[in-house]
């Protein structure tokens, strides 16, 4: 990486006041900018033709709009803004704008479309047109509304034209808990709808928080599978990708028609990370005096945004094909990645090891967004402000200190290019070319021409180009030209059978995988297709081999060539859970459940593949063939968890079969899964009796007293039994499968007996004993236990405090907080007297916050080094007041009564996924009564009570 510095005349104009920033005059602040070697950075445009700018797009006249948005992050007055740049003297660069459209909200995103633009303006999408060539839009139309208006970085944003002619509009779930600013951005959403057709279809509230496409001629609206927070984007060949904050480069992996063919399937999350590894979102910032606010990593991505897929043409290998690049503006950077095919899947790797594509010194430097231009370059959108983070994730010192807005009126576009490129001139402009050109430019070697010229053939109906269109088809040497083709005629309506069976036989996978799709499209054709459709069963690309069995679950026919062709996928590429995904959604499941057991070690598919015939009211089915197979199998294990997971239980019969069979096998996965399914009204005295004797029997080997007191656990009797197996003569093993069963049962007994054995129990035992007093009468005696000193305060893991604190009734709660709750003199001496121990906050860290921030229910908490000891402490002792986004807790009320809490980890139309400290859970949309946002953290305060071990933390993090 080395520095470029640009000296333009305009360059030198902007900068001839000399300062010390940040902030910068644009032409200082470019001196700070490094980019990877060959490149160079331009400075396109600044303060004051730009100011807050956060997207932009060029339309086919060369002429720029930006969106800017000074109101971020409180104002919902109307400030937003989209500026027209023009070039008025030929120099390439604008020199001139005019206000496009003003009054605008917290407006996001700008797509070209038609004769004016969209613009994504939460709760609206807007179209808006100048019709009287004045530079002003005349023309406001609210092409759909619904959207929340939430905190602006979880708004509906970045309208995208896709390569199948819908609009694609990114969306995120809301921050609907706050409290703190509730008033502008509580809003949660209504439903979607176009304002124009109140007949058109419409979506739930806010998508459900997924991403949305529409046709606005046509009035269609869907949802997608998947979401993104700020920004997405498509490679050439329409695959989706997508990002957020702490997560930089995911993909939609099963798109949302899939998942509504077989609603006995639940899948949670129909993304899929591109990221391998746990250095993959790690960063390498080259900021002086950095500006960080959250409680989140500094080194790994902690903002990513904008992520936008290059397909200039112009960029050197290996920046030329398969690049993904992504803005970090915490970090002031940009993030550079090489996406590489793995089956069905993306890989996204680094390019260079230690190093970005390009970073700043600057702090105030905060890219946001980018566009590929009509040049190949690559557009950086820099915010250029002091702070980026929103209020609601920030201390409220920093908010009060009145900084939020610092920079406002400024901003900066950049322009990327190959040392030695000229200037930007766009003198061929499509709008200037006839129908036969804009055929032409379908096989440009710049995606921003391919998709400029179908997007303008589409949008006016231009008839006179399919007769061009399918000539070219046959004699377009380039893939891209042959794709963009084959979707410009479906655009328009013209798209033939014979068309597409040409891009079923196509030599590029690319296209091929797309002639698939547009099959799946063509209802009348269908017939005709499938023999060739069916020939590539064997296609020796897999992406195109999971697109035709996705697609073939699409069709509603029990044809048995189908069914075969289905099988024959599956068969090759079983070991990639996408395709068992695919396979479960769309091939009945016995047949699947043939092939699955014929492939040992596909546990996991076959747990999966249990659930659905169980859900399918076929639980005794399975029941039979498991109990009729013999001998112990691998799949003995999967098929039963995958029946419990449906909630089936066995029958009277099979109870009786399924306990003779507990006792005698020697798979430990076996007898659990067993006891998981056995019916407490099944259990008769003799069996409760004889698990009873081996329980206490010494001389039985510790795998059968272990099942026995399972059983004990969930015999229809008390807990009397249990209690007097918990004795110090007990092997370890034994006195915890107690502890758990207690957790079980009701009753205050369990408790007093708990706290009698208490000063006999080793730490293992406390800590699992503690979870016995789950309820709230035990929630009582245990206070009273840590008020008498019986029970020490330090003892209590994070589940522990969250429900006494939180969870129980009062006064319970209150006795509780009394007892778990630090003065600030306390922290305050931590600060000033006490000296932290590393080893010590090493183990306090791995025993009470690892469980945790290491596995996705918390922020990763790798490096906070940079932040000042108040900071850090009031963090851990009020972590409600700065919720990192994603990481807000959420009640989940199912539809039989249970109350589960965690973070939604993901979800789709058809199911949520719950992630708490211990599970990780999804539940079927149909199953869920309410789900409701918590206004607090998952974290209870005072997690780290003694000053002194709160001491040793700060000491352990700030050396991470």
């Amino acid at each position: 990486m080395h520095k470029y510095y640009l000296l333009l005349l305009s360059v030198l104009l902007w900068s001839c006041t000399t300062t010390t920033g940040p902030p910068y005059a644009p032409g200082e602040a470019l001196g700070t900018i490094e980019v990877e070697e060959g490149f160079a950075v331009e400075l396109f445009a600044a303060e004051p033709l730009v100011q807050d700018p956060v997207a932009m797009t060029i339309d086919e006249r060369g002429r720029v709009y930006v969106v800017e948005m000074p109101g971020y992050p409180l104002d919902t007055g109307g400030s937003g803004r989209v500026k027209l740049l023009s070039d008025t003297d030929g120099d390439g660069y604008p020199d001139t704008a005019t206000l496009f459209a003003e009054g605008l909200t917290l407006p996001n995103g700008v797509m070209r479309w038609k004769q004016g633009v969209v613009v994504t303006d939460p709760p609206d999408v807007l179209y808006l047109e100048d019709t009287d060539a004045d530079g002003v839009a005349d023309v406001r139309e609210v092409m759909l509304t619904g959207f929340a208006l939430s905190n602006p970085q979880h708004n509906a944003n970045t309208p995208l034209y896709g390569l199948d002619n819908w609009i694609y509009i990114a969306n995120n779930g809301t921050i609907s808990w706050t409290e703190k600013y509730a008033d502008p951005f509580g809003d949660t959403g209504g439903e979607i709808f176009f304002p124009a057709e109140p007949e058109a279809p419409r979506l739930p509230p806010n998508g459900f928080d997924r991403n949305i496409r529409f046709r606005p001629d046509t009035f269609e609206l869907q949802m997608r599978s998947g979401d993104s927070q700020f920004g997405h984007t498509f490679d050439a060949w329409g695959r989706h990708f997508l990002n957020s904050n702490s997560h930089h480069h995911y993909y939609e992996a099963l798109a949302a028609p899939y998942l509504e063919r077989n609603l006995s399937v639940a899948v949670g999350d129909a993304t899929q990370t591109s990221l391998r590894g746990a250095r993959a979102s790690q960063v390498f910032p080259i900021t002086v005096d950095p500006e960080h606010q959250l409680l989140t990593d500094r080194g790994v991505m902690t903002s990513a945004c904008g992520i936008t897929w290059y397909h200039g043409g112009l960029f050197p290998a290996p920046y030329n094909d398969n690049i993904t690049f992504t803005a970090e503006p915490v970090h002031n950077l940009v993030h550079v990645n090489k996406v590489t095919v793995e089956g069905s899947n993306f890989v996204a790797s680094r390019i260079r090891e230690g190093e970005e594509f390009l970073a700043s010194t600057d702090s105030w430097f905060r890219p946001v967004n980018f566009t590929v231009g009509p040049d190949g370059a690559l557009y950086i959108v820099d915010y250029y402000r002091q702070i980026v983070e929103h209020p609601e994730w920030m201390d409220d010192d920093v908010v009060e200190a009145g900084i939020l807005t610092q920079g406002t009126s400024r901003g900066r576009i950049y322009r990327i290019v190959p040392e030695g490129t000229p200037r930007p001139f766009w003198v061929n402009t499509l709008e200037s070319m006839d129908t036969s050109e804009r055929v032409h430019r379908l096989s440009d070697a710049n995606g921003w021409w391919r998709m400029a010229a179908q997007r303008l053939l589409v949008s006016e109906r231009d008839t006179a180009a399919i007769p061009l269109l399918r000539e070219q088809l046959t004699q377009e040497t380039q893939p891209e030209g042959r794709l963009h083709i084959l979707w410009s005629l479906h655009g328009l309506g013209a798209l033939r059978t014979e068309d597409i069976r040409i891009g079923l036989e196509d030599p590029h996978p690319g296209v091929r995988e797309n002639a698939v799709r547009l099959a799946e499209m063509d209802k009348n054709g269908w017939e005709a297709l499938a023999p060739d459709l069916l020939q590539l069963v064997n296609d020796t690309n897999a992406k195109v081999r999971y697109q035709v069995l996705t697609t073939l679950g699409l069709i509603d026919t029990d044809s048995e060539e189908i069914l075969r062709a289905q099988e024959q996928i599956l068969r090759r590429d079983i070991d990639d859970e996408w395709v068992q995904i695919a396979a479960l959604l769309s091939v009945p499941s016995d047949r699947l459940l043939r092939i699955a057991l014929s492939h040992s070690d596909n546990s996991a598919l076959v747990e999966k593949l249990a659930g659905v015939i169980a859900r399918e009211q076929r639980a005794t089915t399975l029941f039979a063939r498991v109990l009729a197979s013999g001998d112990d199998l691998w799949w003995h294990a999967p098929v039963l968890r995958g029946i419990a997971s449906a909630g089936s239980k066995a029958s009277s019969s099979q109870a009786n079969d399924l306990v003779a069979w507990m006792w005698s096998t020697r798979n430990e996965e076996v007898a659990r899964a067993i006891l998981a399914l056995l019916p407490v009204t099944n259990l008769t005295a003799d069996v409760v009796d004889e698990a009873y004797r081996l329980a206490q029997d010494p001389q039985v080997s510790l795998p059968q007293r272990l099942r026995a007191v399972r059983i004990l656990s969930v015999a229809p009797t008390g807990p009397e039994l249990l209690i007097t197996l918990f004795t110090g003569e007990a092997p370890l093993d034994v006195q915890l499968e107690v502890l758990r069963g207690l957790r079980r049962r009701g009753g205050v007994e369990v408790a007093v007996h708990i706290l009698n054995e208490w000063t006999r129990l080793t730490p293992q035992l406390r800590r699992t004993a503690l979870e016995t007093f789950n309820n709230a009468e035990r929630a009582a005696i245990l206070v009273e236990a840590l008020e008498s000193g019986v029970v020490s305060t330090a003892e209590l893991s994070w589940n522990q405090r969250v429900r006494l604190m939180r969870d129980t009734p009062e006064p319970t709660r209150s006795r509780a907080r009394a007892l778990l709750q630090v003065t600030d003199e306390a922290h305050g001496k931590v600060v000033t007297d006490l000296v932290g121990n590393f080893e010590s906050g090493a183990s306090i860290f791995a025993t009470t916050c690892a469980s945790c921030h290491t596995r996705g229910f918390g922020p990763d908490l790798a490096t906070v080094s940079h932040w000042p000891d108040h900071m850090l402490i009031d963090a851990i002792r009020n972590p409600s007041k700065s919720i990192s986004s994603g990481f807000e807790l959420w009640q989940v009320v199912t539809v039989q009564g249970d109350t589960l809490r965690g973070t939604i980890a993901s979800e789709t139309a058809s199911a949520v996924r719950l992630l708490d400290d211990q599970s990780d859970t999804v539940i079927r949309r149909s199953e869920i009564e309410s789900v409701l946002p918590m206004t607090i953290s998952g974290m209870p305060e005072e997690l780290v009570p003694d000053p002194q071990k709160l001491a040793d933390l700060l000491e352990f993090l700030k050396q991470l």
